[in-house]
């Protein structure tokens, strides 16, 4: 069996590193979004002015104290950055849609998956008795409405009773992503403990779920707990445990759900918590292309104050930006969200600078396509001098590598956990201090490169900058693979060029065939990957090409001086030796 060296191994865990990355994604469970259905359009019924209680909404009471409304009506809200579309059934949340984030189809972007009219709206109730629940989900409220124009700030207040059972829920709408809710249930006049529910998805419905599916997240006082929204209820995955964060019931600075770009967050007025998430099974209409179509898991997650009939929140709707939810963080008593909810993943201390920088050099190019290059070729120019080092590490292991054939061809009959082979990695070793050779030189390139290659994918899978962001022709969103596959074929051509003028730091033609797969098999695994992340690799081997070129001259160059000199020498010594007088005989 071959011994694996140390360069080997490093080779091995960076191939290893790009596996866990890429082939996760390209081949791991695949989770379909349900297709959005347009919900059966109720009436739109315009509010009229106050009266804070409108008198032609409420039908005439069946017995005293019964306040039931006598139509389903919609109800429009407008604020800066939204427009929000309520329905009096249920006192609940149809529409949701942002004014400065587009869907796929150029519209704005509705964060209420339409199959939600199915599986539930947003701020439906949850209760503990399920006819009541869908009682209360289904009950026509009673509108309150403070002002005569539903633009914000604006506070709607929805009240219902059938004589027993009542609730009611306030909205108080701002300028801003933050909203007050609060809602009460009552039964006999005594409080019904009740959460608040965000079912049937969340964000954008067109996004890639397969790789970023939604999740529901919690943060408890000891750290934030996130878990695929699909999946609330599995408590095990394939090599990991990984365990759900609810049902919870304790103190939490916040909770709710989100996608890759976007987040419905909770925030409890209160000290303690109660949270459930659930996974429900929708099934898609028939369509011509798929007949048949198969049940999907759309997750959910409900909060609420325990033991309590009253329960208080603010709520933020809207994207993962820092410069929005930081600042709310600080409205909220939560400093921390902005660096909390934009999560950069365990490689942030890269990833985020790295995400700086490129919002600081967006402001004089206004193009993170070429924003990516031009970092790209920063973050090259810096690692030259190392990379300088390490091709000269590279050239002197050339020159060792006939000695290093000739130790490993004297204990190649030995086994690989012979002791006798230490011996050899000792001489091995002698012989690298002996001519000052760096074994780990001819990797320090890849590894180097390593941290920022996971810093752009964190930052291209977290910022929603790069969302829909274009570079030119056909990448039209670098967030996104490439749809041609142009990118991930150039990358690949101009790796296998690099690597074939850059000198083999190795002896063993075994490495040596395995570094010139090498490119083959990124090719392979970069056809999936944001388009963004293969321009930052391809830009890298571009410019690794003009470094190596250069430094490959500056060393034909130094070589050419050193064998000038050798010659130079051999002569002078060989004149020295005719020069000297010859010795008497005897």
């Amino acid at each position: 069996m071959a011994e694996f060296s140390t360069e080997r191994r490093i080779l091995l865990a960076f191939t290893l590193s790009f596996l866990v990355l890429a082939l996760w994604s390209y081949l791991g469970p695949k989770y379909q979004p349900p297709e959005p259905a347009p919900p059966e359009e109720p009436p739109v019924v315009e509010l009229a002015p106050p009266p804070r209680v409108e008198p032609e909404e409420a039908a005439p009471p069946a017995s005293p104290g019964v306040l039931e409304a006598g139509e389903e009506r919609l109800i429009t809200v407008e604020t800066e950055v939204a427009t929000i579309e309520l329905t009096n059934r249920g006192a609940r949340v149809r529409r949701w849609t942002l004014k400065q984030y587009d869907d796929e189809e150029g519209g704005p972007l509705d964060l209420v998956q339409g199959v939600t009219t199915e599986v539930g709206l947003p701020f439906s109730l949850e209760v503990a008795n399920p006819q009541q629940q869908e009682t209360l989900n289904q009950a026509l409220f009673v509108v309150e409405t403070w002002g005569a124009e539903l633009e914000a700030p604006v506070e709607l207040v929805f009240r219902w009773s059938d004589g027993e059972l009542a609730a009611s829920k306030r909205f108080r709408f701002d300028a801003g992503y933050l909203l007050e809710v609060e809602t009460e249930v009552t039964r006999a006049g005594q409080p019904v403990e009740h959460r608040v529910a965000w079912p049937g998805g969340f964000g954008d419905a067109a996004a890639d779920t397969a790789q970023f599916p939604p999740q529901v997240l919690l943060r408890t006082p000891e750290k934030v707990r996130r878990h695929p929204a699909a999946q609330a209820t599995e408590t095990t995955g394939w090599i990991f445990k990984s365990y759900p964060p609810f049902p919870y019931e304790g103190p939490a600075a916040y909770a709710g759900i989100e996608d890759r770009y976007f987040a419905a967050v909770f925030f409890p007025q209160g000290a303690a918590l109660s949270g459930t998430a659930a996974t429900a099974q929708w099934t898609p209409s028939a369509t011509p292309d798929n007949e048949s179509p198969k049940p999907q898991p759309v997750g959910s997650v409900a909060l609420g104050s325990p033991q309590s009939g009253t329960n208080r929140f603010r709520v933020f709707v809207g994207p993962k930006a820092l410069e929005v939810v930081g600042p709310i963080g600080e409205q909220v008593g939560v400093p921390e969200l902005g660096d909390e909810l934009v999560n950069f993943g365990f490689i942030w201390f890269v990833a985020k600078p790295l995400f700086l920088g490129m919002k600081w050099m967006y402001t004089w190019i206004p193009n993170y396509g070429w924003v990516i290059v031009g970092l790209t070729i920063l973050i090259n120019l810096l690692l030259l001098p190392l990379k300088w080092k390490s091709l000269q590490s590279a050239y002197k292991m050339q020159k060792v590598a006939p000695q290093m054939r000739a130790i490993q061809a004297r204990y190649k009959q030995y086994k690989f956990n012979d002791p006798r082979k230490q011996e050899m990695q000792k001489e091995i070793m002698a012989l690298y201090k002996q001519h000052g050779v760096n074994p780990l030189g001819g990797c320090l390139p890849l590894l180097l490169q390593l941290p920022f290659f996971y810093g752009f994918y964190e930052v291209l899978r977290t910022a929603i900058e790069l969302r829909q962001a274009p570079w030119f022709g056909w990448i039209q969103d670098l967030s996104q693979k490439d749809p041609w596959y142009v990118l991930p074929l150039l990358m690949g051509g101009m790796m296998y060029v690099s690597t074939k003028m850059t000198p083999m730091s190795t002896p063993d033609p075994a490495q040596q065939r395995m570094m010139q797969l090498f490119p083959l098999f990124l090719t392979f695994l970069f056809l999936q990957v944001s388009s963004g992340l293969v321009l930052y690799w391809t830009t890298s081997n571009v410019v690794g090409i003009a470094q190596q070129w250069f430094i490959n001259k500056r060393m034909r160059e130094r070589q050419e001086a050193e064998k000038l000199a050798a010659r130079e020498e051999r002569r002078r010594k060989k004149k020295r030796h005719k020069q000297l007088p010859e010795a008497p005989d005897g």
